[in-house]
């Protein structure tokens, strides 16, 4: 699929940088689709520049474990279900690690913009508008993360969750009435950080993720028996 994102947009000290960060964006929103095959000559004409930033950019990308070697070139990376298990076990001893920081450490002003945020989550999950409702949980996250006064953490669970953006799917959108559960989940954190309850506040963390985990094996699993079976009907 070819990259939305002009060059000249782009920020960057150099050329290969700017060639890097256009290719994340595009990973992470879906422009490249998990298996694409990563051509530098092809991106490079998309991108409008030489093949050779495009080779340092595709290097720093497989470093970082966004694309990933098939046979004698590159491709976006595929998330298995080990992928998918590796990722959300180290996501929930994060979340939950956030969660128990933030009852500890969280300043009124945090958790009322906290309380606000999920405020407006409600709001949209009572109109259905799941669409709009799936960044901002994203956001409810972050800033329980931000709570915690823990850079490093919080440094990790970013990186962490870029990871998980790349899969392109999501319970909210795909699994009917997740969203309301999941309000409900959040609810519940966002009390336990209120009444300072640090082991709750973990422990809901934690059962959240899980849940979420269970749910994403169930879709990833779906979709592997939907591509077999169309793949059965091509062959016959």
């Amino acid at each position: 699929m070819p990259l939305r994102i002009p060059l000249r947009d782009i920020g960057a000290a150099t050329t290969a940088d700017a060639a890097y960060q256009a290719l994340r964006q595009g990973i992470l929103r879906g422009d490249l689709a998990p298996g694409e095959r990563l051509r530098s000559d092809a991106l490079a004409n998309d991108l409008k520049v030489s093949r050779t930033p495009v080779r340092e950019a595709l290097r720093k990308l497989e470093a970082e474990g966004l694309v990933q070697r098939s046979g004698s070139g590159l491709i976006v990376r595929e998330f298995s279900e080990h992928d998918l298990t590796e990722l959300f076990y180290v996501r929930e001893a994060l979340e939950g690690m956030a969660a128990r920081l933030a009852a500890e450490n969280a300043t009124p002003n945090e958790i009322a913009e906290i309380r606000e945020l999920l405020d407006d989550m409600e709001a949209l999950g009572q109109r259905g508008d799941v669409v709009a409702l799936r960044p901002l949980t994203a956001e409810f996250h972050r800033l329980v993360g931000r709570a915690a006064h823990n850079g490093r953490l919080l440094q990790s669970l970013q990186t962490l969750l870029e990871h998980v953006r790349q899969m392109q799917t999501s319970t909210l959108l795909l699994i009917e009435g997740r969203a309301t559960e999941a309000l409900k989940e959040h609810r519940e954190l966002l009390q336990a950080i209120e009444a300072r309850d640090a082991d709750r506040a973990e422990a809901v963390a934690r059962a959240h993720r899980r849940k979420t985990l269970e749910l994403r094996r169930q879709l990833l699993r779906a979709q592997l028996r939907e591509s077999r079976a169309n793949g059965n009907k091509a062959a016959d």
